[in-house]
C-alpha cells in the first residue's frame, strides 16, 4: 500500500498504473497533463466543484487548468494521490461504484464525516488509505 499505488489516469490507459513512492514524485515533478483531472474525476464519481475543492481550487481555475499543457508539481502530486487512492478503493471493495459510494457516505470513524469530505489534504488521503487497509484485512473499525 504504501510502496506500490495506483497512480494516475491517462487517454493511452484508463486504468490506474501502478508506481513506487520515488515514481510517484518524480512523475509529479514532470506535471501532470490537464485533461487528467477530469479522467480522475469521473473516476471517483465526482462532480467538477467537488474536484476543484478537493485541489484546493475555485471551479474556474480547474477548468482553466483542465485545458492547460502540463499541471503544477503540486496539482499533480493531488491527482496522483487521489487516483491511487480510486485504484485501491475499487480493488477493495472490487467495484469502482461501490468504492464511490462509500466515499459519500458519513462513517461514525470520521466523526459522522465522508471520506470525500477528507480527500483534499494529504493527510486526509493517509487516513482513507488506511481505513481501506483495515477493510481490505478485515480489521474492524
Amino acid at each position: 500500500m504504501a510502496t506500490q499505488a495506483s497512480a494516475y489516469i491517462s487517454e493511452q490507459n484508463p486504468f490506474p498504473q501502478p508506481l513506487t513512492a520515488l515514481q510517484l514524485i518524480d512523475r509529479s515533478r514532470q506535471g501532470l497533463m490537464g485533461t487528467e483531472a477530469g479522467h480522475i474525476a469521473r473516476l471517483l464519481g465526482v462532480t467538477d466543484k467537488e474536484m476543484a475543492r478537493l485541489l484546493n481550487q475555485s471551479v474556474a481555475t480547474f477548468h482553466r487548468q483542465a485545458k492547460v499543457g502540463r499541471l503544477d508539481a503540486s496539482t499533480s502530486e493531488k491527482l496522483l494521490l487521489l487516483g491511487r487512492l480510486a485504484g485501491y478503493g475499487a480493488t477493495v471493495f472490487q467495484d469502482q461504484g461501490k468504492f464511490n459510494r462509500w466515499l459519500c457516505r458519513p462513517l461514525r470513524l470520521l466523526g459522522d464525516r465522508s471520506p470525500l469530505d477528507l480527500l483534499d489534504s494529504p493527510t486526509g488521503v493517509q487516513l482513507i488509505e488506511d481505513i481501506l487497509g483495515r477493510i481490505d484485512y478485515g480489521v474492524f473499525s
